[in-house]
């Protein structure tokens, strides 16, 4: 199952990568200039001290050169110049010495410094003794204690110092080329990110967003063409997700909205015919009638008068049902009041009081006096709440109890009606256009729809069900007063 993302997080996402791939180079180049740097400066130091070292080295050498001018030549020059190379040499040396930086190498410089001035002191007593002239012994002293001694000393101990400063050297170069080859495998990794974030939100925009967008391009054109029953499976992004779930709702409100228009239409041209139909029916049935009132006679023989009270009979329930059918479909405009409900279904009883006398059947009204006021048309209450009176006391068998009984919650006002009969044949349905069956002689079956009707036009709903001690159970419910609290 493929997990939906948010392309609002999947942004915030990828721009916090992004972010943080710019950062890490930045710092990536930052650290590598700093240690470019730090390894440029290193190189430049070990070179001034190797330099430093080589000037040193051949000022020694030059001052040697002046010791021989003094003794074997008698230059009276000779030993200023002498002093002057030292100057120099002891210049060099702490040059070096400042140049150090870790302490192998200060003891590298004080072993070299050392060294030198075990020449320097040799060749001063030899300058003090100056000049030996041709004095071969003194020569070959001069030789083995200045050159073969001291001199080699100093060359040892410059050789080990250059030594240790060329491996430093050496050191440093192999650690600077290991940094830049590291350097560019660090600079290659944000690119190969980069890279692979590409290829994956392509991957990604087209699983979630262009392959899902083109379906529910494809599902609208195929909607809107009037296929309202087709729907779009919700893939891709969150948002295209919910988009897809908008669009199949959509759909079905837009085919529950046809539906309903199709049955208005319906309904406004049944309303259109049945005044029409009425009519033409009514004016036969009027004559008809008459016409079987007039040959109703006591000379005439009882199977006639019989089969003349049975036109009488059904041209009477023809026209109370043309006359039903007519309430039915006329449009209903409530006029409200503030009342009570048990007062509406107190004047519905008046008018039966002697169908229930005929009937055998009793009212028991239960808690009475706590109905709840709310705004209704009492008319259409009245006719309604007679309606379905009248039904459970035609389903109520002789000796029976209707027992009613006002209810209200915080939003609603209702009376329940509850009768002893068989039950209802159907379960009757909000809206419908045709009337239910009715098992009554004279009934039309409109009595239902039309007490539907009447708390449809209300806001009101009208609930069926079976009663607690068998029977039928109605419930019919109006809002209450905004503002009203009363219990």
């Amino acid at each position: 199952m493929m997990v939906s993302h948010s392309l609002r997080q999947l942004l915030l996402r990828y721009a916090v990568i992004y972010v943080a791939l710019i950062v890490f180079s930045s710092v990536l180049g930052g650290a590598g200039f700093y240690f470019w740097r730090q390894s440029s400066d290193e190189s430049l130091r070990l070179n001034a001290m190797v330099s430093d070292m080589q000037l040193m080295r051949g000022a020694l050498y030059r001052q040697l050169k002046e010791i021989f001018d003094a003794v074997f030549l008698d230059d009276a020059a000779a030993q200023k110049q002498y002093r002057d190379y030292a100057a120099t040499i002891e210049g060099h040396f702490r040059a070096l010495q400042a140049e150090a930086a870790s302490a192998p190498e200060r003891a590298a410089i004080a072993r070299l410094h050392q060294a030198y001035a075990e020449v320097q002191r040799q060749g001063t007593q030899v300058l003090a003794a100056a000049p030996l002239g041709e004095d071969s012994l003194q020569r070959q002293v001069l030789d083995e204690k200045l050159e073969q001694g001291a001199l080699r000393e100093y060359e040892r101990a410059f050789r080990e110092a250059e030594s240790f400063l060329r491996t430093q050297q050496a050191r440093l170069t192999d650690q600077l080329r290991t940094l830049t080859w590291l350097a560019l495998l660090l600079l290659a990794l944000p690119l190969l990110t980069a890279l692979l974030l590409l290829l994956l939100s392509r991957r990604f925009l087209r699983s979630a967003f262009i392959e899902p967008m083109s379906r529910l391009m494809q599902a609208t054109a195929r909607i809107s063409e009037g296929n309202l029953d087709h729907r779009v499976a919700p893939t891709g992004a969150t948002e295209l997700r919910q988009l897809g779930e908008s669009v199949n709702h959509m759909a079905a409100d837009l085919a529950h909205s046809r539906a309903a228009l199709l049955q208005a239409e319906r309904q406004a041209a049944l309303g259109a015919l049945v005044p029409v139909v009425a009519h033409n029916i009514r004016n036969p049935l009027a004559s008809i009638r008459a016409t079987a009132q007039v040959m109703d006679e006591p000379g005439a023989g009882a199977e006639v008068r019989e089969g003349l009270r049975d036109i009488i009979q059904t041209t009477d329930r023809l026209e109370r049902w043309t006359h039903a059918l007519l309430s039915y479909l006329h449009p209903l405009k409530p006029q409200l009041v503030t009342g009570l409900l048990t007062t509406a279904a107190d004047n519905a009883l008046t008018l039966l009081e002697g169908q229930l006398q005929r009937a055998g059947v009793q009212v028991r009204r239960i808690d009475w006096q706590h109905g709840v006021p709310t705004q209704f048309d009492p008319q259409l209450i009245e006719q309604a709440l007679h309606g379905l009176l009248t039904n459970a006391i035609e389903a109520s068998p002789a000796g029976a109890t209707i027992s009613l009984r006002p209810q209200h919650d915080a939003a609603n006002v209702m009376i329940t009606i509850s009768d002893q009969g068989p039950g209802l044949p159907f379960a009757p349905a909000s809206g419908a256009l045709r009337p239910g069956p009715t098992t009554k002689l004279h009934g039309s079956g409109l009595g239902i729809p039309f007490a539907m009707k009447v708390c449809e036009v209300h806001g009101g709903s009208l609930h069926f069900g079976p009663a607690a001690q068998g029977g039928t159970q109605v419930t019919l419910k109006l809002s209450r007063l905004n503002g009203d609290t009363a219990d």
